[in-house]
C-alpha cells in the first residue's frame, strides 16, 4: 500500500524535471537567436591615435552596422589588422549589440627615402601619412642588416628617435676589410654625429642626456665594444 504514492512522488518529480530542462533549452535558443540577429548597435574603440576611426569602421566591414552574426571576431580583427599601422587588435561583443575593438598602433620609425615610404615598427612600410620628427634613412642597406635595424630601433624612445635628422649605413673598414657591417652614422638636429651598431643600439637613449654636457659640436662613438663612449670635436 505505501509503495503506489511514491511511484507516483518520483512521475512527479520526473515530469517537473524534465519540463524545466525543455525550458532551459528554449531560453538559451531564444537568447541566442536574438543576440545573432541583432544589429550593431555601438561601435567603441580604443588605443588609436594616427588612425582615424571611421578608418577601422570601414575596413572592419562594420560602416553599415551589420547584424553581430555576420562577422566573427577573428574576421573582423583580420579585416582590422589589413591597416598598415595596427600593431595589435582585440575585438568583443555583447549581447546588447556592442562590439568593442581595443588596438595598438605600431610607431613610424622612420622615412626610406630609397623606397619613399615609412617605415613601422610593425616590420610594415605605408606611402599613406605624413609623419613629422622622425628620421630620414638616406642608404641602402642589406636585407639582413636592414630588417636587425628595424628590429632594434623599435626598441629605441620616440622621443630620441626625433633627435635624428639622417640615418646612414656606414660600416667601419680597415682597408677593405671591414669590420662591422651593422653600424650606422646618425647626424642628429643640433648638428653633432653619433656612430652606432646594432649590438649597441640601446645606448642611444643615453644622447638625451649626453649631448646638453657637450661644450662643442663633434661625433660621439656608441659602438665601442666596451661600456665607454667617446667624444671628438670637429676639426681634430
Amino acid at each position: 500500500m505505501t509503495k503506489k504514492p511514491k511511484k507516483k512522488v518520483k512521475l512527479h518529480i520526473k515530469w517537473k524535471g524534465l519540463f524545466l530542462i525543455v525550458f532551459i533549452t528554449l531560453l538559451f535558443f531564444l537568447v541566442g537567436y536574438s543576440f545573432l540577429h541583432l544589429p550593431v548597435k555601438r561601435i567603441l574603440i580604443l588605443g588609436n591615435e594616427k588612425i582615424k576611426e571611421y578608418e577601422i569602421i570601414e575596413i572592419a566591414g562594420l560602416k553599415e552596422f551589420p547584424t553581430m552574426n555576420k562577422y566573427s571576431i577573428r574576421t573582423l580583427e583580420n579585416n582590422i589588422r589589413k591597416l598598415d599601422l595596427v600593431s595589435k587588435v582585440k575585438v568583443k561583443k555583447s549581447i546588447f549589440g556592442k562590439i568593442t575593438i581595443e588596438m595598438e598602433e605600431a610607431r613610424v620609425l622612420f622615412y626610406n627615402r630609397n623606397h619613399s615610404s615609412y617605415v613601422l615598427s610593425n616590420g610594415k612600410e605605408t606611402i599613406h601619412g605624413n609623419f613629422h620628427g622622425i628620421p630620414f634613412l638616406i642608404s641602402e642597406v642589406k636585407n639582413d642588416v636592414y630588417e636587425r635595424l628595424i628590429k632594434e630601433l623599435s626598441e629605441v624612445k620616440t622621443e630620441t628617435l626625433s633627435l635624428i635628422s639622417e640615418i646612414e649605413y656606414s660600416p667601419s673598414r680597415s682597408g677593405e676589410v671591414v669590420l662591422d657591417d651593422t653600424r650606422f652614422l646618425l647626424r642628429m638636429n643640433d648638428g653633432n654625429q653619433v656612430y652606432i651598431n646594432l649590438l649597441h643600439m640601446d645606448r642611444l637613449d643615453m644622447y638625451a642626456l649626453t649631448y646638453t654636457t657637450l661644450m662643442e659640436k663633434g661625433t660621439l662613438y656608441l659602438d665601442s665594444d666596451n661600456n665607454s663612449a667617446w667624444f671628438r670635436k670637429f676639426g681634430e
